[in-house]
C-alpha cells in the first residue's frame, strides 16, 4: 500500500515531531527548577550519553533480528520517556526522561539502516537525506505544537509527545515491514573499522558539538537578551527546522551527484561558522536594536550547514560499509554524534556559566569550521 521508503519516512518524522515539542522547552523547563546552565548541560548531555552506550548496540542488534523490532521497541521507549517528562516534578525526574529517552532512542541510525538495505548506493544519500527531512519537519511542527502547549502549563507539551509517539508505535507496528535488503555482488566485504570513516566521523562530530549550543544556550537567550518568551523561542526552532527539511528533503539529492559529499561537507561548514558567528552580534543588538532581524539571517545559515553535513557524513558512512553491517556501521556514527551531543551541552553550559553565553557561540562557531578542516585534511590523505 505503501512504499517502505515513505513508511520510514512517515515514522520517523511522527518521533521526531515528539522529539521536537520537547527539545526546545528543556532548557527553561530546568531553569524552573533553579538549575544553573551547567546544569541544564548535564541535562542535555544525558541524553546523548545513553544513545552513545546504546546506540552501537542497538545498529548490531537489528544486524542480527531485523530492522523492524528495534524500532517498535525505540518509538514505545520513546513514548514512555515523554510521559516522564509530563510528570517531573523535579529536576531529577526531568533527568531521568532524558536517560530513557537517550537509551531508548533507536529510531534513527537503525531508520538509516533501513533506507540503506533497500536503496542503491546511486540513491543513497538522496534516501538519507529523508531522514534529516524527517528531522527538519519535525522541529517545525514540533516546536509549534510545543510552544502552543506551554501555555496549558509545563505537563501539556510532554503529554502530547507521548501520545503522538505512541499513535505512531500503533502505525509502525500494523504498516511497517521488515525490509528486503539489497545485496550487490563484489568483493568479499571488509570489517568495518573506524578508520574507513574518519572524514564522516570528524565532520559529525565537529558540527554536532557546534550546534549544540543552539538548543543549550539559544533558548535562553533568546528570553535573557531579546525579551521573548518560551513560546518564541520555540517558533524559532520552526524556521530550523523549516529550511532544513527544505536542504535535506529536497536540495541534497542534486548536489551529492553534482559535487559530492566531501565538497557539501566543507561548504555546509563555512555556512555553519558563520551563522553561529553572527548569534552573539544578534544577541548584543537586543530586539529593538535589530537583533532578530541577524538572527533571521544567522539561523538559516545554521540549518543550511548543518543539513548539508549531516545526510553527506552519513551517505560517505554507507557507501564505505558491507552491506551485512550497515546497521553497525551507521550506529557507530550515531555514536560518535551521541559522543559530541554529550560533550557539546557540558562544554557550552560551562562556559556559559564562566565566560558567557558570546563565548560560548565563538567557541561553538569555530569548532563548526573544524567541521570543514577535517573534509579537506581527510580527503587529502585518502589521495595519498
Amino acid at each position: 500500500m505503501f512504499s517502505p521508503t515513505l513508511l520510514i519516512f512517515l515514522t520517523v518524522f511522527i518521533d521526531l515531531i515528539g522529539f521536537g515539542i520537547v527539545l526546545p522547552l528543556l532548557p527553561s523547563y530546568a531553569a524552573s527548577f533553579h538549575v544553573s546552565d551547567a546544569g541544564i548541560g548535564v541535562l542535555v548531555a544525558s541524553f546523548s550519553l545513553m544513545q552513545f552506550l546504546l546506540a552501537h548496540w542497538w545498529g548490531r542488534l537489528s544486524d542480527r533480528i531485523g530492522r523492524r523490532p528495534v524500532i517498535l521497541v525505540g518509538l514505545a521507549g520513546s513514548a514512555l520517556s515523554y510521559l516522564l517528562f509530563a510528570l517531573a516534578s523535579n529536576f531529577w525526574l526531568l533527568l531521568l526522561s532524558r536517560m530513557v529517552a537517550g537509551g531508548m532512542g533507536a529510531t534513527v541510525n537503525v531508520a538509516q539502516a533501513y533506507l540503506a538495505d533497500t536503496t542503491t548506493a546511486e540513491r543513497r544519500a538522496r534516501a538519507l537525506g529523508l531522514i534529516g527531512a524527517a528531522f527538519g519537519l519535525g522541529f517545525v511542527i514540533g516546536p509549534a505544537l510545543g510552544g502552543i502547549a506551554s501555555r496549558w502549563g509545563n505537563a501539556a507539551p510532554g503529554l502530547i509527545a507521548s501520545g503522538l509517539t505512541a499513535i505512531n508505535f500503533l502505525l509502525a507496528f500494523r504498516w511497517l515491514p521488515e525490509p528486503a535488503r539489497i545485496t550487490t555482488v563484489g568483493p568479499d566485504p571488509v570489517p568495518v573499522h573506524w578508520s574507513r570513516f574518519n572524514i564522516a566521523f570528524a565532520a559529525t562530530a565537529c558540527s554536532t558539538i557546534a550546534f549544540t549550543v543552539v538548543y543549550v544556550i539559544f533558548p535562553l537567550e533568546v528570553e535573557r537578551s531579546l525579551g521573548l518568551d518560551r513560546h518564541h523561542a520555540a517558533y524559532l526552532f520552526v524556521l530550523l527546522g523549516v529550511v532544513s527539511a527544505v536542504v535535506q528533503g529536497g536540495l541534497i539529492g542534486r548536489l551529492v551527484p553534482r559535487f559530492g559529499e566531501r565538497a557539501l561537507i566543507i561548504f555546509g561548514s563555512v555556512l555553519l561558522a558563520l551563522g553561529l558567528g553572527l548569534l552573539p552580534g544578534a544577541f548584543a543588538m537586543g530586539a529593538a536594536g535589530g537583533g532578530l532581524r541577524l538572527l533571521y539571517l544567522a539561523l538559516p545559515l545554521i540549518a543550511t550547514g548543518t543539513a548539508l553535513i549531516g545526510p553527506s557524513a552519513a551517505s560517505i558512512v554507507s557507501q564505505r560499509s558491507p552491506a551485512a553491517e550497515q546497521g553497525r556501521a551507521l550506529g557507530m556514527l550515531q555514536s560518535v554524534g551521541a559522543v559530541a551531543r554529550f560533550v557539546g551541552p557540558l562544554v557550552a553550559g560551562g562556559i556559559a556559566s564562566q565566560a558567557g553565553a558570546r563565548a560560548a557561540f565563538y567557541l561553538a562557531s569555530g569548532v563548526g569550521a573544524m567541521a570543514g578542516v577535517s573534509a579537506i585534511v581527510g580527503g587529502r590523505q585518502s589521495e595519498d
